[in-house]
């Protein structure tokens, strides 16, 4: 059988004997629509507030920021953007009242390439700016557990915020998009750090909003900071649009959260000796760091001792200086859990932390670009193909090996 997998912004096709696969796990997702009419529909109908010209017109805002994701999240902003804009205009705010930012969150700013690849022609229309955590920070006060609430300085100033962003599981948060656009989206290094050194506190993991302490930080942060308007996506694997949901921040997230568990929620098969599992393609897959979010879903389904090879194209390397540091300097898993133990929490090596917690059960193979540059350390094996990764399953496992195949990993979430 050959099977086809998101590879970067191409495809990398792998011939598998049938004999070998125990099954295929993918969610049934509907078809997508027409993405700027079910934009349009959602803006129509919003939820839990008024319509967005009506609330600028009570509001009549001299200055609004629209907070978008960055380049590492595959919203589609071409489509998603037109008709929010056209509303915003209708209700009469002028180009130059508008400043999109975008929520890079601790992440590197896009490039201009980048940002034109994401927005278009819209660069030449309005003006965007790259969120920076380290400066041009304003607080706003403390959160609910004392650490200190920084934002970028245009959105605190603003006087009227829309976000706009996916849905999807998170391993953390449970869902991302919402109010995952301010905390971390657009906050300060410290207010993130305080935020996710929660990662093993009970409540938190994917599909879990209630009694999670990392989502009910993004909802004081957003709440906070007052945010007006949402829109939030839900996408399939093509980084389509299958649904929007606008108005109220919290209610439109929510209702967003419920259609994800229709279409990204598994049943979980018994657990496997070895799974293959894709990291969904560009951009999901444009770095390592990224792609630890489809590893971690494809390690919930293979047993202790078993192998997962994941397949990230991870065309920008490991995608975090200090992630790659710790990495590349741990000759073991148990180096980095005690390390990361000893020193405390911090942002980048967390990632490295949950990719050993994974590798002290079992074993990772990646068919990466990253083989090419062995920048990976010496923990995770990297090759160029598929006939590589299944000679080290076969040293592991033998030749008459099982396999459960996850050709969309990070948009799903085994039960």
């Amino acid at each position: 059988m050959k099977l086809v997998f998101n590879y970067g912004k191409e495809s990398l096709g792998l011939n598998i004997q049938d004999q070998h696969i125990v099954d295929i796990v993918r969610a049934s997702m509907p078809a997508a629509g027409h993405a700027e009419w079910e934009i349009m529909r959602a803006l129509n109908e919003p939820l839990g507030c008024p319509s967005l010209t009506t609330l600028i017109r009570q509001k009549n805002p001299k200055k609004v920021v629209l907070v978008v994701t960055d380049i590492s999240r595959p919203v589609p902003q071409q489509w998603a953007l037109p008709p929010l804009l056209e509303q915003i205009h209708e209700a009469g705010l002028k180009r130059e009242q508008l400043t999109f930012v975008i929520a890079t969150g601790a992440h590197r700013p896009n490039t201009p390439e980048e940002t034109r690849e994401s927005f278009g022609d819209m660069v030449d229309c309005y003006r965007f700016i790259n969120h920076n955590c380290d400066s041009n920070l304003v607080s706003m006060g403390f959160l609910q557990d004392g650490s200190e609430l920084l934002v970028n300085e245009k959105v605190a100033e603003a006087d009227m915020i829309v976000t706009v962003g996916a849905v999807m599981p998170h391993n953390l948060a449970g869902f991302s998009g919402g109010p995952k656009l301010i905390c971390p989206g657009v906050a300060g290094r410290k207010t993130i750090q305080a935020n996710h050194s929660m990662m093993e506190k009970q409540g938190v993991g994917p599909g879990k909003t209630s009694g999670n302490p990392i989502q009910e930080q993004f909802w004081q942060a957003a709440e906070q900071v007052g945010v007006d308007f949402a829109v939030n996506l839900v996408l399939n694997h093509e980084n389509s649009i299958l649904k929007a949901f606008a108005g109220n921040p919290k209610r439109s997230w929510q209702e967003a959260c419920v259609y994800c568990r229709k279409v990204y929620r598994l049943p979980l098969p018994e657990p496997a000796s070895v799974v293959l599992a894709g990291a969904g393609g560009y951009p999901r897959d444009m770095n390592l760091y990224q792609s630890v979010k489809a590893l971690i879903n494809a390690a919930r389904l293979v047993r202790p001792g078993g192998t997962v090879v994941l397949v990230a194209q991870c065309r920008d390397g490991m995608g975090e200086p200090l992630f790659q540091k710790w990495m590349q300097e741990a000759q073991k898993p148990e180096d980095v859990l005690e390390r990361f133990k000893q020193q405390g929490f911090s942002l980048g090596p967390h990632k490295a932390f949950m990719i050993c917690r994974v590798l002290k059960k079992i074993e990772v193979v990646l068919i990466s670009d990253l083989a090419q540059s062995k920048i990976q350390g010496p923990l995770l094996k990297a090759v160029t193909h598929w006939e590589q990764a299944e000679r080290e399953i076969i040293k592991r496992h033998g030749s008459n090996y099982r396999m459960v195949i996850l050709p969309q990993a990070e948009l799903v979430f085994p039960l």
